[in-house]
């Protein structure tokens, strides 16, 4: 099994019938998205993506087998050769959701060393950091790099770097994942889901599961509807034991050798 980078050497020196190519994400994405961030950037991000396009239609067919972390990724896939939804686990899974009311306390959890993170939060403050106070709303910033959130004058509570996850995730009553930026599956949002949290994320977010995990993925601007949102009443209907069916250690495992046990 093997990672983008070096999809076209390996099939030059590993035979076909002993390749798999493990799509973590599809680059012509990420190459758009993160080229569409700027306008000085938008020429080079556009040609990246234009170049991974075409491997992404050639490649798949030269590996046994394809799997794919964004379940939005087998379209691209799935139609030049055999591939299969292989999403990032978690550990840590909660059997119940968080019985709160409504949502007063909301989180982001990232490593700010990693570009679309600071990129996508910074946008998430321009666009609806206004409402924020109106609805009353508290932000809690954590994550590896999230003091430097304190320089931006925006109103968020910032953790800095955590010893303790859950301790976090305990303290929240749901989790913002406003990533429009890179491809594949925010591990962030699986983490949030698997622990009873309600996500608010981007369609971009929403892409990378499955229609019926996609679903739950609820929209940004509904943390500003009339109505206050009632955060047992948001997660009840998305099971524990779904959850662990798709996304925990053992879920993956067994797909892995449920693919490599086909030939």
């Amino acid at each position: 099994m093997t990672v983008p980078v070096v999809f076209k050497a390996a099939k030059q020196v590993i035979a076909r019938e002993a390749l798999i190519f493990d799509w973590m994400d599809l680059w012509s994405m990420n190459s758009r998205t993160m080229g569409a961030s700027s306008f000085l950037s938008v020429p080079g991000g556009f040609t990246q993506s234009l170049i991974w396009k075409r491997r992404e239609r050639q490649l798949p067919a030269k590996a046994r087998f394809n799997t794919v972390a964004g379940y939005g990724d087998l379209t691209a896939i799935g139609r030049n050769a055999k591939a299969e939804w292989l999403p990032t686990p978690t550990h840590t899974f909660s059997s119940r959701g968080h019985e709160r009311g409504p949502i007063q306390r909301v989180g982001f959890l990232g490593n700010f060393e990693y570009e679309p993170n600071e990129m996508s939060l910074r946008k998430f403050f321009r666009d609806f950091g206004h409402l924020l106070s109106e609805n009353r709303l508290e932000i809690v910033v954590a994550g590896f790099g999230s003091e430097r959130v304190r320089t931006w004058g925006v109103p968020a509570t910032v953790l800095g770097s955590l010893d303790n996850l859950d301790s976090f995730y305990e303290s929240i009553d749901a989790v913002i994942v406003p990533i429009d930026h890179g491809g594949g599956i925010k591990v962030k949002a699986v983490e949030a889901l698997a622990r009873g949290l309600t996500v608010f994320g981007t369609d971009h977010v929403r892409s990378g599961f499955s229609p019926d995990f996609g679903q739950w993925i609820r929209n940004i601007e509904e943390l500003f509807q009339a109505e206050p949102i009632d955060a047992a009443i948001a997660r009840k209907e998305l099971g524990h034991s779904r959850l662990v069916s798709r996304f925990s250690q053992g879920a993956f495992t067994s797909s892995v050798d449920e693919i490599l046990g086909r030939w």
